[in-house]
């Protein structure tokens, strides 16, 4: 069929955003490979079953339904449309401040249909296209889900670079700098604070403490995306920097894709800033109001039926998640253990071709960073996965600054199993030597 003359999205063609397909599937496409490309959670303990099975007892509780509403009337009501901010926003609220010591009005929380909704709604509704002056910050490497939309959205997108466990502050401000004496307005910052992905780090106190306070000073807003904050391992916990934020600068964003599992596609934001209506100077408007609008004309709202089924778990588990998932915390941190231990294992301090070799014990999360004494490419990627069986992500398909993780790679260990991440370690160290040979 002969293709057609027409122009779509120029970004789409940016390799940055081909990248997110290539985390999504390529496990799918190489079968019989060992994948530590995507960071997907352990199936081994999504107890998939019993929460669907509770929410069958959701409509039984007097408090689920409203006042002298039947059994049935209440369960065709989830199958209507209904709000768009969600129907869970006060169990989400107590979950937050049970877990996180996060306070949130129920009104200032929208439910969305995963973290990667909640992605696209701050973005669509804080991007003034019109004014050409709006920046996105992003520390360099950063999660690719919410650059690569925000580069779709037409967004301009700014690296800040990172030290060894956080966003450079000292950069930060300086690239701010930059950005006002060009004209621009730096609008939104992203970050995932708690296990970062992709470098597994844990940004320390004082810096976040610090960051809220450039927030404040520089007039931009900080969105916290928390996918891996149970997933704490080695290490006292930090506060978010939603719980620290005392200015109202940063805009939350939670999922329970990690925690109960990716299907159930329920995330959530919580927005309770103010601001002035642009409309009306000597008015202020709620910000969540804003972002239900966009919500809106995204999907509607999310489904109440899955929103039951993240509702009832809550009510089931008093609306704490810690107990729950103590399991797979548990679970995981092994595996991050057997994958260290591999990697000492076949990547000997001893051995003359290692001295270059060297990787982060992370504390918590899904995701370790080896430095390797040359460049990954595209083609050495294909080569490793054909001719070794073993995939991961080169550190440069998260980086705004390719040069920045040119000899990186990304491994995810969550979702293998224990012989699997032995194995695949094996092979990494095997396609890693027979390329340094070649050199």
């Amino acid at each position: 069929m002969k293709a057609k003359n027409y122009r779509i999205n120029r970004h789409l063609f940016d390799p940055y955003v081909e990248t997110m397909n290539f985390l999504n599937e390529v496990a799918i496409l190489n079968p019989d490979a060992i994948s530590f490309g995507s960071g997907r959670p352990d199936k081994n303990f999504f107890k998939v079953k019993d929460i669907v099975s509770s929410f069958l007892s959701f409509a039984d509780s007097s408090s689920s339904r409203g006042e002298g509403e039947s059994v049935e009337d209440f369960y065709n009501g989830l199958g209507q449309y209904n709000k768009t901010k969600g129907i869970i926003n006060d169990a989400i609220s107590r979950l937050l401040k049970n877990d996180e010591n996060i306070i949130a009005d129920p009104e200032d929380i929208i439910l969305t249909d995963g973290a990667q909704e909640g992605m696209a709604i701050v973005i669509d509704s804080l991007y003034d296209s019109s004014s050409k002056e709006d920046v996105l910050l992003v520390s360099d490497p950063s999660y690719i889900g919410f650059v690569g939309y925000a580069k779709i959205a037409g967004m301009p997108v700014a690296p800040v670079a990172r030290d060894e466990d956080s966003i450079d502050m000292e950069h930060l401000e300086t690239t701010i700098g930059r950005l006002k004496k060009e004209g621009k307005n730096p609008k939104i910052l992203y970050e995932v604070s708690d296990f970062h992905n992709p470098t597994g780090t844990y940004m320390p106190l004082e810096k976040r403490k610090q960051l809220i306070e450039l927030a404040e000073k520089h007039n931009f807003f900080i969105v916290e995306d928390n996918p891996y904050g149970y997933f704490r391992y080695d290490t006292e916990k930090i506060p978010t920097l939603k719980a620290l934020d005392k200015y109202q600068r940063v805009i939350y964003l939670g999922s329970f894709s990690k925690t109960l599992f990716p299907s159930i596609r329920i995330g959530y934001l919580v927005v309770d800033q103010w601001i002035v209506d642009p409309r009306d100077k000597n008015k202020q408007i709620k910000l969540v109001e804003e972002f239900k609008k966009t919500k809106s004309f995204i999907t509607v709202n999310t489904s109440t039926l899955l929103q039951g089924m993240a509702g009832s778990f809550l009510q089931k588990k008093n609306y704490t998640m810690v107990d729950f998932c103590r399991p797979k915390v548990a679970g995981i941190r092994k595996k991050r253990d057997i994958m260290l231990e591999s990697l000492a294992l076949h990547f000997p301090s001893t051995e003359t071709w290692t001295e270059k070799i060297k990787w982060n014990r992370p504390v918590g999360g899904f995701f370790l960073v080896v430095d390797i004494p040359f460049k990954m490419t595209p083609e050495l990627l294909k080569e490793c996965v054909e001719d070794y069986s073993v995939i991961f992500c080169p550190m440069s398909f998260f980086c705004l600054q390719p040069e920045t993780g040119a000899q990186q790679i990304r491994l995810a260990y969550s979702s293998r199993s224990h012989q699997e991440i032995r194995d695949g370690i094996e092979r990494l160290s095997r396609f890693i030597k027979d390329k340094i040979k070649r050199a």
